[in-house]
């Protein structure tokens, strides 16, 4: 496992630095000439400036005029120098020596020798400060764009990729529905004649078993219709007794209290309302009964309250069976306390959802060989 793990870090790695190779050497090349073509073309500006320069030296010195103005520019500095390539004046701040023009960082420069003038110069030199901010906006237009196109191109290739796994999903969303739909038929139909079979035939301890495990199934079920219509479907909150509602569930597990001999307390305060869809608190009342009795020990007592308090409602169920080892994780997706006793945890992970979609505030306290408590507490109307 864990050299597949390096292999396939590796193999993302190699894709990663292809990819940066694709982008950057083009874009490498291009810098390079770009910055060559603007090297050259100063160059060439530096020349006509240089050569306008020294056709004004050039009018004085065959001239009559006593003062020369010497031409300045925003863009272009000059300075001319003896044959000694001492300055004779300069434009340029700091003044350059012609032997250290090394010291032009960040210049372009032209040196154009002169002709016999009244300066006795011998050498006009001119420079240009490099600038690259056009160049700059371009590399930033070109990258953008270049990322624009590859994310259009990576998107329509996940896209395109990922079409057969969503034609895949909606196909087993859609089977999976149907299945359960179908089932659903026939459960109801085992239960009415374990019914019929029950009045006839009464305290048959093979029958009791029967109707327990098809009502644990029956839970099962609901919580994964439930889980798949999530989805889609959308449960309408109504104003729902609770005490009433709360009795109706408790006898719905009568069957399944009776088979393992545990009884339940109830205590339940009379015309206590709350509002909430019926089947997502049928979820929540379902599956914290059907775990209390699947995890308690025959012989043992639950407990089951409800009843208001201010402006609150609340909704105690507690058990004496094994407890929880870790109370942060039960609720979380596919999480099983004891794998021992089964099913497929995803049944308080569905009350918790529920809980926070409708603001129902969860505590759960719970000691390992002394049973646990769910407290569910909802907005009274």
């Amino acid at each position: 496992m864990i050299k597949r793990g390096f292999g396939a870090n590796w193999h993302i790695g190699l894709q990663v630095v292809i990819l940066l190779l694709i982008l950057l050497l083009p874009m490498h090349f291009y810098i390079g000439s770009e910055k060559e073509n603007i090297n050259l073309k100063d160059k060439e500006q530096l020349r006509e400036y240089a050569q306008k320069v020294a056709n004004a030296i050039y009018r004085f010195s065959n001239s009559n005029e006593s003062e020369f103005f010497f031409p300045r520019s925003n863009i272009y500095k000059s300075a001319i120098y003896g044959i000694d390539k001492r300055a004779i004046f300069s434009l340029i701040k700091p003044t350059v020596s012609l032997d250290n023009l090394d010291s032009l960082n960040g210049y372009n420069y032209y040196i154009l020798p002169l002709k016999d003038n009244v300066f006795d110069a011998s050498y006009l030199l001119v420079v240009k400060k490099r600038s690259y901010s056009k160049l700059i906006v371009n590399i930033v237009a070109i990258l953008l764009v270049t990322v624009a196109l590859l994310f259009l191109a990576i998107y329509s290739i996940i896209r395109q990729s990922a079409k057969p796994y969503k034609e895949l999903n909606l196909y087993l969303e859609n089977f999976i529905k149907d299945a359960m739909h179908e089932l659903k038929t026939p459960m109801g139909i085992m239960l009415l004649n374990l019914d019929g079979l029950s009045s006839i035939y009464k305290d048959n301890k093979m029958l009791l078993r029967t109707r327990s495990a098809l009502k644990n199934m029956i839970v099962v079920y609901e919580d994964l219709e439930y889980f798949v219509r999530n989805r889609s479907h959308k449960s309408n909150a109504k104003v729902i007794n609770l005490s009433q509602f709360a009795k109706e569930r408790r006898e719905f597990f009568n069957d399944l209290l009776v088979a393992k001999n545990i009884k339940i307390e109830c205590s339940i305060q009379e015309n206590v309302y709350i509002k909430i869809s019926p089947l997502e608190l049928s979820r929540i009342i379902d599956n914290t009964l059907s775990n209390a009795i699947k995890y308690s020990k025959s012989g043992t007592k639950i407990k089951l309250r409800v009843f208001k308090y201010k402006t609150k409602v609340y909704l105690y169920i507690k058990d004496e069976g094994r407890g929880i080892k870790d109370t942060q994780k039960i609720f979380d997706r596919y999480y099983r306390d004891d794998k021992i006793s089964g099913g497929f945890g995803i049944g308080l992970n569905i009350v918790k959802k529920i809980c926070k979609k409708n603001s129902i505030e969860i505590k759960v306290c719970s000691k390992v060989g002394r049973g646990s408590k769910f407290v569910y507490i909802f907005k009274s109307v």
